[in-house]
């Protein structure tokens, strides 16, 4: 599967799930919260490596809404996200569908006052093993 169909893969996710209302991929300085559709979910790609016939793809994932301004929301906002990230820890790793794998155990970061909307959320590291990346009878030779 390449780096493609794995992104395209969770922004089904986030288009699917009824709690998310906007995708994004991208560098987090590319973020882009004025006047997005809330509750919503980032996609940011991190450092991956390539190792035992296997391409490892770290990334961040990130799951935010809107705070009121008094905050009184704020472990509401962050209980949701969390719970939304626990769907997606689902979707990966249980989906006979999928020929990749989430290795090892995502880590969750909280997360409150960010943005310049004023979200809270979760920011969530995974790891998605693609076991077949490389295949000789693909390669574009003339």
């Amino acid at each position: 599967m390449t780096l493609n169909n794995i992104l395209a893969l969770l922004k089904k996710f986030a288009d699917d799930h009824l709690q998310i209302n906007s995708y994004g991929q991208g560098p987090t300085d590319d973020m882009t919260v004025k006047d997005q559709l809330y509750a919503a979910m980032w996609v940011a790609l991190l450092p991956s490596t390539y190792s035992e016939k296997a391409m490892n793809h770290r990334m961040a994932v990130i799951f935010y809404d809107r705070l009121k301004h008094d905050k009184s929301n704020e472990l509401e906002v962050q209980s949701d996200m969390l719970s939304v990230a626990m769907d997606l820890v689902a979707y990966l790793r249980d989906n006979p569908d999928f020929d990749i794998n989430l290795t090892g155990d995502p880590s969750i970061n909280y997360f409150t006052e960010r943005f310049t909307d004023w979200c809270s959320g979760v920011e969530m590291t995974i790891t998605i093993k693609d076991p077949k990346p490389l295949d000789r009878c693909v390669i574009p030779f003339s």
